[in-house]
């Protein structure tokens, strides 16, 4: 299986970095609140997402039940892609050139 090197260094499976993209690019279209607080989650392990955001979250297999962070791969994805913060975060691609 073809692997590729993030920009934070991380190497993860090719596959899986473009369909964590496809769901990103997703969550930011239709439900940009939960891709905050997933953003946020990612950065910060203390911090709270807002209403059913988790819920959310888990239903598009992003966020384990109960888990405090997504795991470990999917986190690399997010933390190398979105780029910002607040209200100008934006994906870019994740993959180091």
């Amino acid at each position: 299986m073809k692997t590729v090197t993030l920009k934070n260094g991380a190497t993860e499976a090719m596959p899986l970095v473009t369909t964590i993209m496809m769901v990103l690019e997703d969550l930011l279209s239709n439900d940009p609140m939960a891709f905050y607080d997933l953003v946020m989650i990612c950065r910060d392990p203390n911090y709270q997402p807002f209403g059913n955001a988790r819920e959310r979250l888990e239903a598009r297999g992003l966020l384990a039940p109960r888990a405090k962070q997504p795991h470990r791969s999917i986190k690399n994805i997010i933390l190398s892609a979105v780029t910002g913060d607040d209200l100008g975060m934006a994906l870019e691609d994740p993959i180091e050139r």
